[in-house]
């Protein structure tokens, strides 16, 4: 006797691309959680189509590059409301931020969308009353209403703060040290979107190979444009939908973070240890060089990181040679000394903000002080584990003095063993500049902001 008939589960609601880049946006900052993390997540689980999937990143990203700028044209057509943007509720004033976006930066969307559909997330998500509010403001930026930028002539700070939407104490830091000009060259490149850059995995296939494998995928790539080790891929590719990236013939790496293991100089037979390995992509370029015979030691303080490394190099990637030890890099438990030691060191991240574009809006100016003095510590504990003769690289994600030169100069004077080398001959030569240390500029290199060095033990 056959049962009762069985029923078909409902079909779940695909989310539409601007309501995923509402969630999100919302999420970051309501949890506190990162924007690119909740992307990967997001668009994985929801399986949109390419273009979808880039449609929803560049919402999500410009919005939040671009908030100061558009926070300060709401705040001004909200003006007769108490405490203005900040005092609405989160999803309204999210969804006023990403219907200014899309009609200030995004010019290609039409402005009636941009509206509309905002118009309809403040219906889902708040009540009548607000959707009417956010259609009334909206309009009256389609209209071409606009607040007037501070002087740049009177205040520059304030006026760059605005207009390159960065937050006013970074603003002041970067134009004292650079100069207007230069620092406005910096700033906007910050909100330039990055390049898709990506690390073949060499190991395991030829460069021939790959390109016909990614080409197979419908991309196309082409060299790294300062000359490191990374192909750069077309717009529109999303890692987690390639087979490529899911079997492990590539990693995503920024071509000047791509160019700091080669200061090691690493070869076949060496022992060398990552100090602050996480996520794992220099200890696999590492790993590659130190073939067939020599050993990767990567460190990662975090269980979880340490874990998720783990499984990334080990199981994805399928990279030989390479021990993931969970450790405190301050209490390292290692007793032989290494031929090579690079100590990527946490820092402010303030040379990743294209990348990270929420982290502008997270950070404060005691968090450089903190870095540099933990980057000190770090650099004194590895220091020990340096062979006689051996090397040490020292760097950061971050172009400032305290945590550049100024950490540098005070290991030196402290550690009378150690030189400093020219870290030049060892990069391409877009990467050389003035001394003997490693800098690349979002506005000059197209690539996050790195800072790195050699040092030699005698």
């Amino acid at each position: 006797m056959s049962g009762p008939p069985r029923r078909t589960p409902p079909r779940r609601r695909k989310t539409p691309p601007r309501e995923l880049a509402l969630q999100i946006l919302h999420d970051a900052e309501s949890r506190s959680a990162y924007a690119d993390r909740l992307l990967e997540t997001r668009l994985r689980a929801n399986a949109l189509e390419p273009r979808d999937a880039a449609f929803v990143t560049t919402l999500v990203q410009g919005t939040l590059r671009y908030r100061a700028l558009l926070d300060h044209h709401l705040d001004a057509l909200l003006g007769a409301r108490p405490d203005g943007l900040a005092g609405l509720p989160l999803w309204i004033r999210t969804a006023l931020r990403l219907g200014a976006y899309q009609m200030l930066v995004l010019t290609r969307v039409p402005v009636s969308a941009a509206v509309a559909e905002s118009v309809e997330l403040a219906k889902q998500y708040g009540h009548p009353g607000t959707a009417g509010l956010v259609n009334a403001v909206l309009r009256r930026l389609a209209s071409g209403e606009r607040a007037a930028f501070p002087s740049r002539e009177a205040d520059p700070v304030a006026h760059l703060a605005v207009a390159t939407s960065h937050p006013r104490w970074l603003v002041e830091r970067w134009v004292a040290r650079l100069g207007v000009e230069e620092a406005e060259r910096l700033m906007r490149a910050d909100n330039d979107e990055p390049a898709i850059t990506v690390r073949p995995n060499l190991h395991r296939l030829r460069m021939a190979v790959f390109e016909e494998a990614l080409h197979a995928e419908g991309h196309e790539s082409v060299a790294g444009p300062n000359g490191g080790p990374v192909r750069v891929v077309a717009a529109g590719y999303v890692p987690s939908r390639s087979q490529l990236f899911r079997q492990g013939m590539l990693w995503l790496q920024d071509e000047a973070e791509s160019v700091v293991p080669l200061l090691l100089g690493a070869r076949p037979g060496m022992r060398v240890l990552d100090y602050c390995a996480a996520p794992g992509g220099k200890a696999a370029a590492l790993a590659e060089a130190v073939a067939p015979n020599g050993l990767i030691v990567a460190m990662e303080r975090h269980a979880s990181r340490a874990r998720s490394m783990r499984e990334n190099l080990a199981e994805r990637l399928r990279m030989p040679r390479i021990a993931v030890v969970c450790a405190d890099g301050l209490r390292p438990p290692f007793a032989a000394p290494f031929d090579a030691v690079l100590v990527d060191a946490p820092c402010s991240g303030l040379g990743v903000l294209r990348r990270r574009a929420d982290a502008r809006w997270r950070k404060e100016a005691p968090i450089i002080s903190e870095m540099a003095t933990l980057q000190r510590a770090l650099l004194h504990a590895a220091a020990a584990l340096v062979r006689k003769g051996g090397v040490m690289v020292y760097s950061v994600c971050s172009l400032e003095p305290e945590e550049t030169d100024a950490t540098v100069k005070e290991f030196l004077d402290t550690h009378s063993s150690f030189v400093m080398e020219d870290a030049r001959p060892h990069v391409p030569p877009a990467f050389r500049g003035a001394d003997a240390a490693i800098r690349a500029f979002p506005h000059i290199h197209g690539t996050d902001g790195v800072y790195a060095v050699r040092l030699r033990r005698a």
